[in-house]
């Protein structure tokens, strides 16, 4: 059994990473990138691998594979993670979304909730190699994204459309977290789209559907920032990616992706969400990841990205399961 989540007509055209439009953007405007770049380095990411090299990541330079976390960063904690996944040679993408509350472990730290890695002392490179030994798979690259920075762009680029379904209302005194959306479809500006992407509460499967709604989310905002209208703004929309994104990625990588991807056709693309459960160990809400399951999904992946060839069974298999609940499809309903 396939676990993309392609379930519905829509969703095979979802680009679900910042990191693509970050690429398309920047290959859009060529070589004002390199003006910019100084301000996208993590300092505190330098020191750490300095003082804790074994938390640095492998070269990608011999890898056919190159793995990318991309994170979105509420506060110190990662509230969204994605696993981008790229075949250099054929030009073949799969994209992992790993639910925050996912109980791993972090190295040095014990048993937690994934998201709490990147709020260590190790930040950003803890965060990188716990996600690696999730996966067992080398993290090369990452790109952080602030929230506020996240707003900031969205308002720069005008808001927005999405379809807002029904029930977007929470609240949150503690995370000064206010949600009131009006269902249907609208143009979100920056702060009302970052609290699109953060919902949660009323999902019947909670993180899947929320990455469903950010699936939604990016796919307009890459709509929108490749539109030829955005030229006029190029400057402007590279100086806020520019304060509001970290990354580790090179000049040379962001050239030669840049290039190749934004020509990438979807049907090379293929979108995942790790398999497994809402639960609780010691009176603990985790997501608990099924072991047997992520395997035999790691294994499709690697066939996606044409590093592996299917087995007989697979090549049997129907070419779209769809790894989402029913319910889910129906959209939000409170608890």
């Amino acid at each position: 059994m396939k676990y993309i989540e392609m379930g519905s007509a829509n969703l095979k055209k979802y680009i679900l990473i910042f990191l693509t439009s970050f690429l398309v953007f920047f290959a859009i405007i060529g070589t004002v990138y390199y003006n910019y770049k100084s301000n996208m380095t993590d300092e505190h990411f330098v020191k750490v691998i300095e003082d804790n090299p074994d938390l640095e990541p492998e070269d990608s330079k011999e890898d056919i594979i190159i793995n990318t976390l991309v994170m979105g960063i509420d506060e110190a904690r990662s509230d969204t993670m994605i696993v981008v996944s790229y075949n250099k040679e054929n030009q073949k993408i799969t994209l992992l979304s790993i639910p925050r509350d996912t109980r791993v472990e972090i190295p040095g730290y014990g048993v937690d909730k994934i998201n709490a890695a990147a709020a260590k002392k190790e930040g950003t490179a803890l965060a990188m190699r716990t996600v690696g030994n999730l996966l067992d798979i080398p993290i090369h690259h990452y790109v952080k994204v602030t929230f506020k920075g996240a707003e900031r762009i969205i308002d720069i680029l005008g808001g927005v459309s999405v379809k807002v379904p029904p029930g977007m209302d929470y609240e949150d005194p503690v995370q000064d977290l206010y949600i009131h959306l009006k269902p249907g479809m609208q143009v979100l500006n920056g702060k009302d789209a970052v609290k699109f992407a953060r919902f949660r509460s009323g999902y019947p499967d909670q993180d899947l559907g929320r990455i469903r709604a950010q699936q939604q989310l990016i796919k307009a905002f890459i709509d929108k920032l490749a539109s030829p209208k955005m030229i006029p703004k190029a400057l402007t929309i590279a100086d806020a990616m520019s304060k509001c994104i970290k990354t580790n990625l090179e000049n040379s990588d962001i050239a030669h992706y840049a290039m190749n991807i934004k020509d990438i056709k979807m049907e090379n693309v293929s979108f995942y969400t790790l398999p497994g459960n809402d639960g609780y160990l010691n009176k603990i809400s985790y997501f608990l990841h099924d072991e047997e399951k992520l395997n035999e999904m790691l294994e499709q992946m690697r066939i996606d990205l044409g590093v592996e060839e299917p087995k007989e069974e697979m090549r049997l298999a129907p070419a779209d399961s769809d790894n989402t609940s029913e319910e889910a499809e129906k959209g939000i309903g409170l608890k």
